[in-house]
């Protein structure tokens, strides 16, 4: 938000340079100057002071000064807004992922309270605090309010800042990057794992095995070093093809009337191997120059199997098939059909309690069947293409990628149902969130740094440094102490046995009054 405000109009710093101007005016006194300043300087800075917050970066920009963030970090912390247990940091741009149902990601009042929660608050007005917070040794920059003071002084000179004047740091805390392995290697544990490449950064390259088998093959050495050069150029492009549900590094043999079309893939534990095997008709030959070709195809779908389970294609087996029509122009090929899985059976949906397969054989069939279907649609790029021996037929080499179409499709019929569900995984990730902060400041208290360790580590760490500490200063506070006694109310709530039952005793009724003389005859009649 403030980075948006501070860039939105070309005018901004004449309008903060206005605003700045009063700062230095000193017609008035100042009624309680502040610790160390005159009249005028404490009005000056009073008037800042004062201000919104966002007018006080306009102020700041235009003047050209610039603030840590370490400087309102202690600032927030200063105004006491949370418990001892809580977080408490500068920050009013979006915390984590934006989302306008919680108060801290996205952009709003800077000062954070991160602990049981997440909310914002307004800056103090107490000069008192934002003085104390400036006198911080180790402030880069130096003091920013004597900073403050020397640019209205020398405000005709300045130049103001193009953006946001405070410098963020890359830990909302202000913590230093972590030296992660170091610090496992302190605690006696494993170097972390390296990070994960992201998939549209991964670039596949012919392995020394499948570069043996490639040579092997009996082909010219000229046509064969071709075919290489083309694979090596298919498998480097192919992260730049969006994947779908399915991707392939295919190739696809082009002899007429028929096409031969065999694709390989990379299982979820990057394992090579044959994905699918198709055979084309064409069926369109009057109008293929004009229309691209159009083919009836069919096949196999296939995945990883162990070398020695015997299946007719070592490494692969049978695991459905597809039947559909595709449609070929120059180096691009569209594709449509069923897709049919005999790996996945109708009990896959049914968990055994709330849902029970039907009794009757017919409808658990048409399950079992339906189950096995799906629609997909896809499409291929042809990289590379070779001539191989004989009239009019060629290899093509590229990327193909398929999407299915019932997941889909029963995604947007019970929209409702997995909107709902996404607020829960949300919700379990705020609580997450909560839980991770808690323990990493936890985890501070006693020198741990908890970004480097999972979670249970990190709990073990702080333990056993609580054990360590408590030796030498047995009134040590013990780690988690605010959630044990939480859980250890709750407990005794449970545990305790319930009050006996109150006994209401009803009230004895007085006894009727008793009349005497002629009043009883008179009433009687």
């Amino acid at each position: 938000m403030i980075r948006v405000l501070l860039r939105r109009h070309a005018a901004i710093p004449a309008l903060a340079l206005a605003l700045a101007l009063p700062l230095a005016a000193a017609a008035q006194t100042a009624p309680d100057p502040l610790p160390g300043r005159d009249a005028h300087d404490s009005h000056a800075l009073t008037r800042w002071i004062g201000l919104p917050h966002e007018r006080q970066l306009l102020v700041l920009q235009s003047l050209g000064v610039a603030v840590p963030q370490d400087y309102f970090n202690c600032v927030c912390r200063a105004a006491g807004y949370g418990s001892p247990g809580t977080a408490q940091f500068y920050h009013p741009d979006t915390l984590g992922d934006y989302d306008k149902r919680y108060s801290c990601q996205h952009p709003g009042p800077p000062c954070i309270v991160s602990g049981f929660g997440c909310l914002r608050h307004d800056l103090p007005t107490d000069p008192a605090i934002f003085e104390r917070c400036a006198a911080l040794a180790g402030l880069e920059g130096g003091n920013p309010m004597d900073n403050i003071l020397e640019a209205l002084a020398d405000r005709a000179n300045r130049t103001a800042l193009p953006g946001n004047p405070v410098v963020m740091n890359a830990d909302p805390l202000g913590r230093p990057q972590a030296d992660c392995a170091k610090a496992r290697a302190e605690a006696g544990l494993a170097p972390p794992a390296a990070d994960a490449v992201p998939p549209e950064r991964e670039i596949y390259t012919i392995s020394p095995e499948t570069m043996k088998l490639l040579y092997d093959v009996a082909l010219e050495p000229e046509l064969k070093q071709r075919l290489i050069n083309v694979i090596r150029e298919a498998m480097a492009a192919g992260h730049q093809i969006i994947p779908g549900d399915e991707a392939d590094l295919r190739f696809d043999i082009d002899a007429g009337d028929y096409g031969f079309e065999a694709a390989v893939s990379i299982d979820a534990q990057k394992r090579l191997h044959i994905s699918e095997i198709i055979v084309k008709k064409q069926i369109n030959k009057k109008y293929a120059d004009t229309w691209g070709k159009l083919n009836a195809e069919g096949g196999l779908k296939l995945s990883y199997s162990d070398p020695d389970e015997g299946t007719f294609l070592p490494g692969s087996k049978v695991t459905g098939g597809k039947v559909g029509l595709s449609w070929e122009y120059g180096r691009i090929e569209a594709k449509y059909g069923i897709d049919i899985n005999t790996s996945s059976k109708a009990t896959d949906y049914y968990d055994g309690e709330w849902r029970n397969a039907s009794e009757n054989r017919l409808v658990r069939g048409l399950e079992d069947v339906l189950s096995n279907l799906d629609f997909y649609g896809g499409g291929a790029v042809n990289v590379k293409e070779v001539a191989l021996p004989g009239e009019g037929i060629k290899i093509s080499v590229g990327v193909e990628s398929g999407w299915k179409l019932k997941d889909r499709y029963s995604n947007w019929v019970f929209s409702d149902m997995h909107e709902a569900l996404d607020d829960l995984l949300d919700n379990q990730k705020q609580w997450e969130e909560q839980r991770h902060a808690y323990i990493d400041r936890e985890a501070q208290r006693f020198g741990i740094d908890a970004r480097c360790f999972a979670t249970g580590e990190a709990i073990s760490l702080v333990h056993a440094a609580y054990e360590k500490a408590k030796a030498a200063d047995p009134s040590i506070v013990a780690p988690f102490q605010t959630i044990t006694e939480k859980i250890a109310e709750r407990r005794r709530i449970a545990t305790e046995p319930p009050a006996p039952p109150t006994v209401r005793r009803t009230p004895t009724p007085a006894p009727a009054p008793v009349h005497e003389g002629i009043w009883p005859r008179v009433f009687e009649r």
